[in-house]
């Protein structure tokens, strides 16, 4: 993988995500096909628009810890370039992410707390540590650490949806629009209330993140996105990231391994 790229990647991850993978020969994982453009009805504005958001965060995963392999394709200016990635998860608590290169190689590892942003480049042996912060210089100030961990997992963000949010159907679909500030949260749900959309756009910056969600698959009794297709931009960069989920553990005693080695560049 060459330097730029792997710069673009850790910016990518930072940015709103740091996704995950590695291959499982029981699970065929394919995207679901585009849907039909259908007519937009609006839903009346009464209780029924808030039963339907609370049966939409009743779908939402739960958990205390989170395992994912998968294999991800990168795309930077039309050139797809192909890793691995591991992601292993401490609800609300710890985000740990491996990338490597197709060969085997580990090229990158992030720790991603409430309060931190940590990268080890291994490519340039270099160590970046930044407050949460950080990742405001390529999204929203009002992204934190669970609006970050809700997106890579598909739930919805609770904290941007209120009587304030507007609703209509697509279909079968259920759209959900709140704006805030500069900031606008589009969701879309399914029949059976499981998001398929997450987007989060910022007009006056011009950063905007989209994440779609398919090929479900029982995961404890909750049905959990197999298939995760990002893009996201901003005024200076166009990224798109897909992945493939192919295996899934929850629940289980995870180990969070980030030594920096002592010939590393530090940068803070």
């Amino acid at each position: 993988m060459k330097r730029n790229i792997l710069n673009k990647l850790i910016c990518l991850l930072v940015m709103i995500a740091v996704f995950t993978s590695c291959k499982s020969k029981k699970l065929v994982l394919q995207p679901e096909p585009a849907p039909e453009v259908v007519v937009v009805q609006a839903i009346a504005a009464d209780n029924s628009k808030l039963n339907k958001i609370n049966q939409i965060m009743d779908k939402d995963l739960t958990f205390s810890t989170l395992t994912i392999k998968a294999k991800a394709d990168l795309s930077i200016d039309n050139k797809s370039n192909e890793v691995n990635m591991n992601i292993r998860m401490k609800n609300n608590e710890v985000l740990w992410v491996s990338v490597t290169a197709m060969a085997g190689l580990e090229v990158a590892r992030a720790l991603i707390t409430p309060d931190s942003v940590k990268i080890i480049n291994r490519l340039d042996n270099i160590y970046i540590k930044k407050p949460f912060s950080y990742i405001y210089e390529f999204t929203n100030e009002r992204i934190n650490f669970k609006t970050l961990q809700s997106v890579l997992i598909g739930n919805s963000i609770p904290e941007y949806l209120s009587d304030s949010t507007e609703l209509s159907a697509e279909g079968d679909d259920t759209l959900l629009k709140s704006i805030l500030g500069s900031l606008v949260y589009d969701l879309k749900a399914n029949l059976q209330n499981k998001l398929t959309l997450n987007k989060l756009s910022d007009q006056l910056s011009g950063q905007e993140l989209i994440v779609n969600y398919g090929n479900f698959i029982a995961l404890n009794q909750h049905d959990f996105p197999h298939f995760v297709e990002m893009s996201t931009k901003t005024k200076k960069k166009a990224l798109g990231l897909k992945l493939e989920f192919l295996k899934v553990d929850m629940d289980g005693t995870i180990d969070l391994p980030f030594r920096v080695p002592d010939r590393f560049l530090i940068k803070n």
